[in-house]
């Protein structure tokens, strides 16, 4: 019986430092997305292989989306190599109408609203995927994600992330 307690204690504490390495490590691979920009532009996301990429969750009438955008287009300038993709679940008519007034210098995909749901969505306790607004994730050039949040305080995470992972460099 007590050789069973030690092997038994033994895999526990195996599993144990398993999933403490796991949580150390804290990344997930970047989904792997087929895109259509405004333009009509196909983007594999694959190609993005080696890159630092941003992506923005937003929509077009999201009060804290709109607020965020001049701190965003700053971010963009301030990392001329990152890749800053913003996927919207609004269409690309609308999108088109709020950059007229607001430019937001992402690459924009319209109509991304499954693309989010699949790739960045949360599951409540029903099963449903929900996803906040505004999200914001970093991909390392690994390709794995390096940062998330959602809200407005996850302006100043992507800048801190992207100076961390310039500075690693």
């Amino acid at each position: 019986m007590r050789l069973v307690y030690t092997f038994v204690i033994g895999l526990l504490l195996f599993a144990a430092a398993d999933a403490q390495e796991y949580r150390m490590v804290g990344k997930l691979p970047a989904p792997v997305m087929s895109l259509t920009d405004l333009s009509g532009h196909k983007l594999d996301t694959r190609e993005l292989a080696g890159k630092t990429v941003v992506y923005n969750l937003w929509f077009v009438g999201c009060p804290p989306c709109m607020e965020e955008i001049p701190k965003l287009n700053a971010i963009v300038d301030q990392f001329p190599n990152v890749v800053f993709i913003g996927l919207s679940s609004s269409s690309a008519a609308d999108i088109k109408k709020f950059i007229a007034k607001q430019p937001f210098k992402y690459e924009l995909i319209p109509n991304a609203a499954k693309d989010m749901l699949i790739n960045f969505g949360n599951a409540d306790a029903s099963g449903s995927l929900n996803v906040g607004f505004p999200t914001h994730v970093v991909v390392n050039p690994n390709g794995y994600i390096e940062f998330r949040e959602t809200g407005l305080k996850g302006v100043d995470g992507v800048r801190r992330t992207l100076e961390h992972l310039a500075a690693s460099k």
